[in-house]
């Protein structure tokens, strides 16, 4: 009876989609029960719902619009998640799990953000409330997140399971890319049907490849399934025809196979051959190389400073790069805010949205002030850091293979950065690096040297050594 009440209401003030109400309210009550379902669904929409790629799906950019008030359902997922973690503390009388070894980090990124939509709120003309809190929802992404994924991965075995979820939808892009590219239905771009427009996908694929790599050097075991899903990978992000990724997939297979060979000897020649790539990386990015798209021949070809000339979009990101040094040269201190549009002092190539600078580092100084900058090196200095500390000393070896892998695509997604900006721009990659870092937190946490450091000490021993620290009683 009262189901039938309940739909009766909804229908008569919704009208037929009304019916959906209860079941609505079912599954909205499991994820606040579950907050692991929750973020399984936040991981997993983001990696499979694509805006503009397709290949064994159609794209569905509307999936990311709005439903009301501003809020996406990516917020509605985040949300019941994080007040499911906050349930289950309730319950248990236990306090919430902080991400603490990126703790300071994430403060600094917080910060940063406020300071940007202050000078965004006060800026002439100032950007619309709206607009600017959607800008400043996918930078908080990578501060709740991680939030998130601490309080929901608190074990080993969890550690364990996310990492092989992880891999099972990278190896699903790199069989959905290579059919959408071969195929024909992927997008066309200059004449060339591609397997991947957005960054993503590429950087999923990216762990994989790495992880697998690292598994085979160090003479682990791999399930089947990986092994001949991973070609797949590798020729969705060759087909991809993004150089700033090829480049940096070349440079973070160099230091992930060096580091995971565990042979001193060749300490001098990886750091010699990351010295050559990060010099080509430099060429390439002073070259104005982005991430457009056309033939592999012509795309390597690019690679060089002249054949960078031959692209208006390179030529682009050489004149937008001038016109923000201008602007930070007339507001070092401040920033412009987020969202605001930088001035052109000089001409440019094209006619571009102004809001968006490819160069990560420039653009996180441009829209939040100096302190921007240093949460931008901060973020992917401890992002460096944790993921080496625990491939260094974790027990588990996956564990230690899926730190290394991230390692490397940390590394790899540094140089992409030079030639466009993702992360606190992309929702997807925000949320998927979020999830990273609270990966990366909770095998942090389980470190021998911490474990013994945070346990809690026994009550019977504590009991124990204060009455024999005690002077007995005289009779």
């Amino acid at each position: 009876m009262a189901t039938g009440l309940v739909l009766t209401v909804a229908i008569h003030a919704v009208g037929p989609i009304g019916a959906l109400g209860p079941a609505l309210a079912v599954a909205g009550l499991v994820l606040l029960r579950f907050p692991a379902a929750a973020l399984t669904l936040l991981l997993a929409s983001v990696v499979l719902v694509d805006t503009v790629d397709v290949g064994l799906l159609p794209a569905e950019p509307r999936f990311y619009d709005t439903i009301a008030g501003g809020v996406t359902i990516l917020d509605v997922l985040l949300i019941t998640g994080l007040v499911g973690v906050g349930i289950r503390a309730r319950v248990e009388l236990t306090r919430p799990t902080l991400p603490k070894p990126f703790g300071v980090t994430l403060a600094l990124l917080g910060l940063a953000l406020l300071c940007g939509v202050i000078d965004a709120h006060w800026a002439d003309p100032s950007v619309n409330t709206k607009e600017l809190l959607h800008r400043a929802s996918y930078v908080l992404y990578l501060i709740v997140v991680p939030f998130l994924t601490v309080n929901v991965l608190r074990s080993e075995q969890a550690l364990r399971s996310f990492a092989v979820a992880a891999a099972a939808l990278a190896a699903w892009k790199g069989i959905s890319g290579t059919f959408g590219a071969l195929s024909g239905l992927g997008a066309v771009v200059e004449g060339q049907t591609v397997s991947y427009l957005e960054p993503l996908s590429n950087l999923l694929m990216l762990v994989f490849i790495l992880g697998v790599a690292i598994a085979l050097v160090r003479k682990q075991k791999l399930p089947f399934w990986m092994l001949a899903t991973v070609p797949f990978d590798v020729l969705a992000l060759l087909l991809s025809y993004r150089r700033s990724f090829w480049i940096g997939a070349i440079l973070a297979l160099l230091v992930v196979i060096v580091l995971a060979s565990r042979r001193p000897g060749r300490a001098v020649l990886a750091f010699g051959a990351v010295a050559v790539v990060l010099a080509l990386v430099a060429t390439f990015s002073f070259g104005g190389a982005g991430s457009g798209t056309s033939p592999i021949v012509t795309r390597a070809q690019s690679l060089s400073p002249s054949g960078a000339d031959n692209n208006r979009g390179d030529r682009y990101r050489n004149d937008e790069r001038k016109n923000v040094i201008a602007n930070l040269e007339e507001h070092p201190l401040t920033g412009i805010g987020l969202g605001v549009p930088w001035r052109i002092h000089y001409p440019t190539a094209e006619d571009l949205d102004r809001r968006y600078t490819h160069l990560a580092p420039l653009a996180y100084w441009l829209d939040f002030g100096p302190l921007g900058l240093v949460a931008y090196v901060a973020l992917f200095g401890s992002f460096l850091w944790v993921s080496l500390g625990v491939f260094r000393r974790h027990l588990d070896p996956v564990v230690r293979t899926c730190a290394l892998a991230i390692f490397g695509a940390i590394l790899a997604l540094i140089v992409v950065e030079l030639t466009a900006t993702f992360t606190g721009v992309d929702p997807r990659v925000s949320i998927v690096l979020g999830a990273a870092l609270g990966w990366l937190s909770v095998a942090w946490r389980q470190l021998p040297e911490r474990e013994r450091r945070e346990a809690p000490r026994p009550v019977l021993a504590r009991t124990k050594l204060t009455s024999t620290s005690r002077p007995s009683p005289v009779g």
